[in-house]
């Protein structure tokens, strides 16, 4: 479309971003994977989102090359893991979090190369252990065999995991190899402010789900080595680009949404492989780069220029995004800041074949006929169904059904990761063997451990000292 000059230039970028058609989903190279979105490179897989290189995985969020593992998030080169969080390198773990190289690891949180574990905390190198205390082999295989009988058995089991986990002596942060950096969930980050779940990054800052990014600021979700953005949500190595949504391996490219393999573009939306346009029309260089700077000067004397897209412009409700997740707010405090509303509820109620007081309490209980039943959400008591391959699954794991829908269940594990804020605190180690002495501790940090919190909060040192 023409660029008008006489009308603001955000106001016909919203007009063309409206009009121009929209991929569904985005799933590249994928095998029997339809129902995943921003995904590559997965097979036989079901309702798995941001994920690459999986193999029958079903319901997760952020999970990559890992096999038949159902509804975990943040899991990585894992297989046949259920109910796992921020685990990498795991086999047969359920129930637990931030695992590394274990093996058959049973509700348990931060452990480190252990196998056949069961209510462990801060675990190192551990084998047959229940709450940390070694037992023989056929003990051990006893008493998980009775927290796996039933629904009910594990429902209480993880009362007890909650409760122990609530007493872990935690790092500050989840941070390996960094320099000079704060936020949580980092590897390998160096020169960094307030980085969330951020791997092999230099001189970034306010950084969510990225990784090898260089030079970028107030960006989310940003892979492939992105490079001096700014202000871009979904990137694929792009350079140089500034206010933008999901800008795969462009350069130069401003104020823009869907697009791939462009260069100098501002304020388009589903292009690729294209130079010099504007509002989706392409101009010669010169004439790009005078309107491109008239653009600028309008945004700048608004004093909007490098601002994110308003908020109205966004297709989607607030309480209907990932932002719901992190940042909550009740519907009258997202209109007020001029965010759009989800009124309507999506999904079917009312229909359940089976009432949430009825499910089979064991697996052994359920057959193939599950297949043809509508379930019940207990939690938002949503109707669900059973697919074939979860029912394989489970029965595979010894794992009862769940008794809430994918959704809820989804929620139940992000409510476990620290949010996306810091405080600062102090190290709360008071053990005179340590570096310290007989003094408290007097390292101070910036974490994501609320002080109203209830576990122990080291510094780096003490919990090295400690935990590892």
């Amino acid at each position: 479309m023409d660029w008008d000059k006489s009308r603001p230039f955000l106001e016909q970028y919203a007009e063309l971003k409206n009009k121009v058609p929209r991929i569904a989903l985005l799933v590249i190279d994928s095998i029997n994977s339809d129902y995943t979105n921003n995904s590559a490179e997965n097979k036989n897989s079901y309702l798995i989102f941001a994920a690459e290189n999986n193999e029958d995985c079903m319901y997760g969020r952020l999970i990559q090359n890992c096999k038949t593992s159902v509804d975990c998030a943040f899991l990585y080169e894992s297989e046949l893991c259920y109910e796992c969080t921020d685990c990498k390198k795991c086999f047969k773990c359920i129930y637990s979090e931030r695992l590394h190289d274990c093996i058959d690891v049973l509700l348990s949180f931060d452990m480190r190369n252990c196998q056949n574990c069961l209510l462990c905390v801060n675990g190192r190198n551990l084998s047959y252990c229940i709450e940390n205390v070694q037992y023989e082999k056929e003990e051990y295989e006893k008493k998980k065999a009775e927290i796996l009988a039933s629904h009910a058995s594990i429902e209480k089991a993880r009362e007890k995991y909650n409760a122990l986990r609530a007493k872990a002596i935690v790092k500050y942060a989840s941070s390996i190899k960094c320099n000079n950096a704060t936020g949580d969930y980092m590897y390998n980050c160096h020169e960094g402010v307030r980085l969330f779940d951020v791997r092999n990054s230099k001189n970034c800052s306010y950084v969510a789900d990225g990784e090898d990014p260089t030079d970028c600021h107030d960006v989310n979700n940003m892979y492939f080595k992105a490079e001096r953005c700014y202000n871009v949500m979904g990137s694929l190595q792009s350079t140089n680009c500034k206010v933008g949504v999901f800008i795969m391996y462009c350069n130069e490219t401003d104020y823009s949404d869907s697009c791939y393999n462009c260069v100098s573009c501002f304020g388009c939306v589903g292009l690729n492989k294209k130079n010099y346009y504007i509002l989706n029309k392409q101009y010669e260089k010169e004439e790009y780069l005078k309107i491109k700077t008239e653009i600028e000067a309008e945004l700048r004397k608004e004093e909007i220029y490098g601002d994110y897209f308003p908020p109205a412009i966004s297709p989607f409700g607030y309480n209907d995004t990932l932002a719901q997740e992190y940042y909550p707010l009740a519907e009258k405090d997202a209109k007020e800041k001029g965010f759009n509303w989800q009124t309507e509820t999506s999904g079917t109620y009312g229909k359940e074949t089976i009432k949430e007081s009825e499910m089979p309490e064991t697996i052994e209980e359920v057959t193939e006929d599950i297949l043809n039943q509508v379930l019940v959400c207990k939690e938002c008591k949503k109707n669900f169904r059973i697919t074939k391959g979860e029912l394989d699954f489970y029965k595979r794991m010894n794992i009862p059904l769940p008794h809430k829908d994918f959704e809820c269940r989804h929620q139940d594990r992000m409510k476990k990761r620290n949010p996306r804020k810091l405080w600062p605190r102090a190290c709360m180690c008071e053990l005179k063997n340590h570096q310290h002495g007989a003094e408290k501790c007097a390292a101070e940090f910036e974490t994501s451990y609320s002080p109203d919190r209830p576990e122990t909060v080291y510094c780096e040192q003490c919990y090295q000292q400690e935990v590892s």
